[in-house]
């Protein structure tokens, strides 16, 4: 289904830039892509072998321990705390949410995991954020974000619980 959609937004995209540009337009796009694709493929190639390598090195039951559906709130809190520390971009940490999945996390812990990675990482918030918006604003933002991990990592499974 999302194909679906996704194939809809590139044939309504395409022509749309064929309409305004042409078909120099059209080209300058797909070159633009083509380079994207160059830039982001090491990322992916890496970032799913990582999560492989996971797989093997933490055991599906270690995984079904700390995060699985039946780890509660501790789990949400270790995968607030893991997401918080993971460094890297999505072409990295994505595969290996989804290689901690498939070992037998639950979708609270998961999704506990993800919002951390994305609202209050450790690294981006030190190596950029502190830098340009100064400690005020950034120790404001992060406080403000902490709370949203564990709210997400309580109520996904419930929702998550409607679609499956």
């Amino acid at each position: 289904m999302v194909n679906y959609i996704l194939a809809g937004l590139l044939v309504v995209t395409l022509a749309s830039v064929y309409r305004k540009e042409g078909r120099k337009g059209v080209k300058a796009g797909l070159q633009s892509s083509a380079r994207t694709v160059l830039f982001v493929t090491p990322f992916i190639f890496i970032g799913v072998i990582l999560a492989g390598m996971v797989e093997v090195i933490l055991p599906g039951e270690l995984i079904s321990d700390w995060m699985g559906e039946g780890s509660g709130l501790r789990g949400i809190l270790i995968g607030t705390a893991v997401g918080m520390l993971i460094p890297g971009g999505p072409y990295v940490v994505v595969p290996l949410i989804a290689s901690i999945m498939e070992s037998g996390a639950g979708p609270g812990p998961v999704a506990a995991f993800f919002t951390a990675w994305g609202v209050v990482p450790i690294s981006r918030t030190l190596i950029w954020e502190v830098p340009f918006l100064g400690v005020a604003f950034t120790a404001a933002r992060v406080i403000v974000n902490l709370g949203f991990p564990i709210l997400v990592g309580l109520t996904t499974p419930w929702i998550y619980g409607l679609f499956t």
